[in-house]
């Protein structure tokens, strides 16, 4: 999200069109109100979670949904109703994430940060490549990095080109760090929290897993990028760019003298936003149902709620860290975001217009959720979900489980094509899939690896990706050269994503 906003009027003239993922998902909605009026009603017996019980599906009265429906399942999908949980929570994560990544980027540590590292590094670029794959990763992992992708690249390039490198290595650490990072997404609001919320579970389910696939895939990405970079630096005319090197070269020089200090303000700002996210894995993870004789967390929220003095200050009913999920993440944000403030000495007035500017700038990303999650309160009102669920019972997840997990992959691969959106994919998706996934006796946190790897690995490639379009560009990389370029990598991506929704399985 940092410099979002800015250094992108270059390419308005040219940036490639995405599906608008509103109106992709009205037209969803439309479509399943139209289904109403054809597919059957259905019914499945529950069990204490809410969720159906595989076998036990019986046909019901039909309920065909009309405008009145069609218009109101947004605003239901908000608030939620007696079958939907309200996305509003959801929606404030969202927002209230970009109140402290807008804080974030008023503070410019972010950035500084990154130019530190290139600059210091510059003389020795596997080590440099290494190092910002895997800090774009992290940025990919904890935030969901991506539209902001062609601000770090035009930091990037002057760096990259000076080593006698091309436009293309840096096109790929920004690229594929970030979509790495995302594919992984550990603890990503805007992909692992809501799709683990609409598939009924904590996103701390599958993070030591996720947390595996993220070092995996940044090793495998790192080491294929300073492969294509030992090429290039042994021979220049085997870089497909290198017709154009010297205009590369005028277009993109590296600054004499580069001042990237840092303030102390900046540094103690750099280490809230590192300490907000550690904070956040930590407090993800479900301790005691990992060890069940590990409570420290728990014990230690009691100890306080029992201390006198600090029990009344603090509070008695505050969670432990291993239980939070979407409420106390807000607080968190919101505290971060004011502390961040007051470091930088900003007046109160500017701390909350920068909290509210940075909200008001995700809005649109928020208000997907609840759109979104109008599909599933159409589905449940027109009695359809249990007949759709028994048709995939029947067909998709009668498959074996290794099969199962491919067939998903393949067709997330295809959904996240058209929907490059997290939040869009997942609530139009998630709230079938994940059932399917019980009925086919894989874990719903194995479906939402499938949606996460399925979406970083189409934001990696597909013309629908607004950082391939832009950053190819701003490099002056044919898109076709993009894919000619990097198909196969993407197809041994592909392999090892299925091998490890493979071992998921058979764990």
């Amino acid at each position: 999200m940092f410099g979002r906003k800015k250094e992108t009027n270059i390419l308005q003239e040219r940036q490639f069109k995405s599906p608008n993922a509103y109106v992709i998902i009205f037209f969803i909605l439309v479509l399943v109100a139209v289904l109403t009026w054809i597919v059957p009603g259905g019914q499945y017996q529950l069990d204490k979670a809410g969720r159906a019980i595989a076998g036990t599906y019986s046909g019901s009265a039909a309920k065909p949904q009309g405008l009145w429906d069609i218009l109101m399942a947004p605003i239901i999908g908000m608030i939620g109703n007696e079958s939907v949980s309200g996305a509003i929570a959801i929606s404030l994560n969202i927002m209230l994430f970009g109140s402290f990544l807008e804080m974030m980027d008023q503070s410019g540590a972010i950035k500084l940060f990154l130019k530190r590292i290139a600059i210091k590094n510059q003389k020795n670029f596997h080590a440099l490549i290494v190092i910002l794959v895997t800090v774009m990763g992290i940025f990919g992992t904890v935030q969901g990095s991506y539209e902001e992708g062609f601000v770090y690249l035009m930091m990037f390039l002057p760096i990259v080109l000076a080593l006698g490198l091309d436009t293309m290595v840096a096109v790929m650490i920004v690229v594929f760090g970030t979509q790495g990072g995302c594919l992984a997404s550990i603890v990503n609001p805007f992909a692992t929290g809501i799709a683990s919320s609409i598939a009924g579970i904590s996103p701390g389910n599958g993070m030591i897993m996720r947390v595996i696939i993220f070092v995996v895939f940044m090793a495998i990405i790192s080491y294929y990028i300073c492969r294509y970079a030992d090429k290039v630096k042994k021979n220049p005319q085997s870089s497909p760019q290198f017709f154009r090197r010297a205009e590369d070269l005028n277009e993109f020089p590296t600054a004499d003298n580069e001042d990237a200090s840092m303030t102390k303000e900046q540094k103690i700002v750099l280490g809230i936003f590192c300490a907000t996210f550690a904070i956040m894995i930590v407090s993800l993870i479900p301790w005691s149902s990992l060890n069940s004789n590990w409570t420290f967390f728990e014990d230690l929220a009691k100890w306080i709620a029992d201390t006198p003095v600090l029990g009344t200050v603090l509070g008695k009913d505050m969670v432990p860290l291993g239980q939070w999920f979407f409420n106390e993440i807000n607080a968190m944000l919101i505290v971060s975001t004011i502390i961040s403030g007051y470091v930088l000495h900003y007046k109160i007035d500017k701390t909350l217009n920068i909290l509210i500017k940075g909200a008001a700038g995700l809005v649109s990303t928020a208000f997907i959720v609840p759109l979104a999650r109008g599909i599933q309160v159409i589905m449940n009102g027109g009695a359809i979900t249990p007949t759709i669920l028994h048709f995939g019972e029947n067909t998709l997840s009668s498959l074996p489980s290794i099969a199962f997990v491919v067939v998903c992959l393949v067709f997330y691969l295809i959904m996240a094509s058209f929907i490059p959106s997290s939040t869009g994919l997942a609530a139009a998706t998630m709230s079938i899939m994940a059932p399917l996934a019980v009925f086919a006796g894989v874990k719903e946190e194995i479906m939402v690896d499938i949606y996460l790897m399925a979406l970083g690995m189409a934001k990696m490639i597909m013309p629908t990706s607004i950082i391939v379009m832009t950053c190819t560009q701003a490099a002056h990389i044919g898109y076709g050269q993009w894919v000619k370029s990097n198909w196969k990598f993407m197809i041994v991506l592909f392999s090892v994503s299925a091998a490890f929704l493979i071992a998921g399985v058979l764990i």
